[in-house]
């Protein structure tokens, strides 16, 4: 790696396992200190954690729920352990697969609670910060190529997608006078935890759905991680309200 984050201060979500965790360690890998959070999952935290230290950073964590956190919190106590943020992945997911006629109102609040409600005010917290230390910086939305390419049984998660990707656009026009950039990745169809019940317990539905995608394969969260240093370093100092979308082609078809 070429230190292209050396100097910067990043607060990962959702960052135990998955993209999250890619995007950690190539953060870490590329000079960032790092404060991660995680839902349950605290011996995976440690292990990013002592990734860092290792390389010689810091780097810390906390559990969290992103559907009952306090934000100002959150940010109260990355601040005292790594320092002022200079880079935010918003990176929280709750997927649901319960079909619209029978989604009830307390899964579709969680969903939005986790996918839409914490990205809006972690970045407005974020940009209060950086312009208080007059300061710019980066976030980075996690989105899916759910927001634009519709299946079914899918309608929360869809529409909250579709909401954070344009929150993304909407925040990058008001927020680029101060110098904080706002930009989305939307991955398609990779292998994570969220949809281990296929890839894992049904290889022919993951056999099936990866011959859609022209380059034939899913993605694995790595495939992420480029793009999350790009966004985050000074290698892309005049992008914002952009949505790099990573999937193989897929939406292409």
């Amino acid at each position: 790696m070429n230190g292209r984050l050396r100097g910067k201060r990043a607060l990962i979500t959702g960052a135990s396992s998955g993209i999250g965790r890619a995007i950690a360690e190539a953060f870490i890998a590329e000079g960032a200190d790092v404060f991660i959070t995680a839902l349950t999952d605290e011996v995976a935290a440690r292990e990013v954690i002592e990734l860092a230290e290792h390389l010689g950073q810091h780097a810390s964590f906390t559990l969290m729920d992103a559907a009952s956190i306090r934000i100002e919190t959150l940010f109260e106590e990355a601040h005292a352990t790594i320092g002022p943020i200079d880079i935010l992945v918003n990176n929280p997911a709750f997927i649901t697969r319960t079909p619209f006629l029978e989604l009830g109102g307390d899964e579709y609040e969680q969903t939005l609670a986790v996918n839409l409600r914490f990205p809006f005010f972690a970045t407005q917290r974020f940009a209060k910060g950086c312009i208080a230390r007059r300061q710019g910086g980066s976030v980075i939305n996690i989105s899916s190529v759910s927001a634009f390419k519709a299946v079914s049984r899918m309608s929360a998660y869809q529409a909250s997608k579709a909401a954070l990707s344009m929150l993304t656009r909407s925040c990058a026009v008001e927020l680029a006078p101060h110098g904080i950039r706002v930009n989305t990745i939307s991955p398609g169809l990779t292998a994570t935890s969220g949809n281990a019940n296929q890839w894992r317990d049904a290889p022919e539905i993951w056999q099936n759905r990866k011959k859609e995608i022209p380059m034939q394969r899913a993605g694995i969260p790595s495939d992420m991680a480029g793009a999350a240093i790009l966004l985050a370093s000074d290698e892309s100092s005049w992008m914002t309200g952009a949505d790099l979308v990573i999937d193989g082609g897929h939406s292409c078809v």
